[in-house]
């Protein structure tokens, strides 16, 4: 319902949401510029497109600017490459088109949905050969280039490309329709899309992930596709009415009435919003990362620019375990885990590190929760969602199993570790994800009886295990849960910059935003 909702410019929310955001928030939004300047000629290198785009450079951090210059070279670098492979290929070249291409569709009544103007857009660079036979769309990854896409979505694509009319397209929130050109061109004898990968420089034609096939059509083959995958689908997009909560229910017409979102309020202990801003999403997650690095939290949470730091051995294992585990748990009539042989080989380990993981999955059988004859409707790798109206924010919590027991509602977090686990209090300050746990459980989000209900923190070591649990219903560790939650979430509600260097005692060594990070560089270069 919200996708549907979000195409109707003539539907607004009953209370308008502020857009406004302190950063820059799209990762591309710098690069297309500095595109946009470079191959039209406006600018003859990436020093004078940056002077050129400083509007958006300011909203930028440095580590954003620094990435997009470099993602800018690369893809000319690409394209280039690209562009000199067509020598006696039976592919022209092709040139920047500077107007976006749009698919209008318009009815002189309205429809059956009160509509009157269709316009249908596509998003990336869009080039043309010079006899205007060739229409092609290059798509931005910001890692590398996508191979595959499924047909309907590629033939939604090329249908914009073929069908388009060049037009000016105005913000988004105005309602009039976009500015056509007085003499629309001939349609394209041949449509081709591509994805070009920012990190590995490369521009691959994308094929159909169904079929195989090329994204590489003529008008009468995309005629046939656009009748076939797109026009059944466009209209069940227009007209769904479902309701499904996720995370993509911050950005959504409706979430203050809808029936569908858990209401949670006060649930992160942060004052209301000052002034207007955009609504946003938060997990613990995104705190830790918050609390970490500030512009760290910018640059890999909400900006989610390509990790190229390799994970260690630690982290690799606890993904092995955990997924071993949560197949192990998702089947509803799986037996307990210890009438299962422990696997050979577990994805991502070697054969030295295969052993300290299959030391924790042998401690696990003695607690696995499918050996509790009383519990019920398990649910691994759960995901909750849930609307804080006070703060305004969505709250996404990933739990790594949910089950019922007589009426309760049981949350289990699985870790591993290396070391003993400490003191209760100690693990709810260093595992804050059992804090959130706790107060969903308190406010009822989950449901069940809180009488009956209860976070364990299952914690796994080679040689041993330890379960550990909450109360929800105990109101010192509710309290206790609060202020640990807060520690991080009012820092968090409060920023409004992201340039803060990191917290001491924080390794930039194995940061994922470090290659593009100025500050990162000189501390690690400092500690040696």
């Amino acid at each position: 319902m919200s996708r549907a909702l979000s195409v109707r410019r003539d539907v607004f929310a009953v209370n308008r949401v502020s857009s406004k955001t302190p950063r820059e928030e799209f990762p591309f939004a710098l690069t297309q510029e500095l595109l946009d300047q470079l191959e039209s000629g406006a600018a003859q290198n990436i020093e004078q497109a940056l002077e050129q785009c400083r509007g958006t450079r300011s909203r930028c951090l440095p580590q954003h600017v620094a990435w997009s210059a470099a993602a800018t070279e690369r893809y000319l670098d690409a394209r280039r490459q690209d562009q000199e492979s067509r020598n006696g290929a039976n592919i022209p070249l092709s040139f920047h088109a500077p107007d976006a291409w749009i698919a209008f569709r318009a009815v002189e009544e309205p429809d059956v949905r009160g509509i009157t103007h269709y316009e249908r857009t596509v998003w990336g660079r869009q080039y043309i050969s010079a006899d205007a036979t060739l229409r092609e769309l290059v798509i931005p990854a910001k890692g590398n280039a996508k191979e595959y896409l499924p047909l309907p979505e590629l033939a939604a694509v090329a249908s914009v490309l073929y069908y388009g009319i060049p037009a000016r397209i105005p913000p988004f929130e105005h309602q009039y329709p976009a500015h056509r050109h007085p003499a629309p061109p001939p349609r394209p004898e041949r449509v081709r899309v591509y994805s070009a990968g920012l990190t590995e420089g490369r521009i691959r034609l994308l094929r159909a992930t169904e079929t195989d096939a090329p994204a590489d059509w003529s008008g009468a083959e995309i005629r046939d596709l656009h009748e076939q995958h797109v026009v059944p689908r466009l209209g069940r997009v227009l007209d769904s009415r479902e309701r499904i909560a996720g995370a993509h229910c911050v950005g959504c017409k409706v979430l203050p009435e809808c029936s569908a979102v858990p209401r949670a309020p006060a649930l992160l202990a942060v004052p209301p919003p000052t002034r207007p801003r955009k609504r946003r999403t938060v997990s613990v997650s995104d705190l830790r990362a918050h609390h970490d690095c500030p512009a760290r939290y910018h640059l890999t949470r909400v900006l989610k620019l390509p990790n190229p730091v390799p994970e260690n051995e630690a982290v690799r294992r606890g993904r092995a375990v955990d997924s071993w585990l949560n197949a192990r748990h998702a089947s509803a009539d799986a037996p307990p885990c210890h009438e299962v042989p422990l696997p050979a080989h577990l994805p991502g380990l070697t054969d030295d590190e295969l052993a300290p993981a299959l030391g924790m999955l042998r401690t696990h059988r003695a607690r696995c929760p499918l050996d509790n004859p009383v519990a019920t409707q398990f649910r691994p790798q759960h995901r909750v969602t849930a609307h804080d109206p006070q703060a305004d924010v969505m709250v996404i919590a990933s739990c790594d199993l949910v089950y019922e027991e007589r009426g309760g509602i049981v949350v289990r977090e699985t870790k591993t570790s290396a070391f003993p686990p400490g003191g209760r209090t100690v693990l709810l300050e260093r595992h804050p994800q059992l804090a959130l746990s706790v107060l969903l459980l308190a406010s009822g989000v989950l449901g069940g009886d809180p009488r009956r209900s209860r976070v364990e923190l299952e914690i796994l070591r080679p040689d041993g295990a330890a379960l550990e649990e909450f109360d929800p219903g105990d109101e010192a560790t509710v309290g206790h849960a609060r202020t640990v939650l807060a520690s991080y979430t009012v820092p968090w509600s409060a920023e409004t910059r992201y340039d803060a260097a990191p917290r001491p005692g924080y390794d930039c060594n194995g940061c994922e935003a470090l290659s593009w990070c100025a500050t990162g560089k000189e501390r690690v270069a400092a500690e040696g």
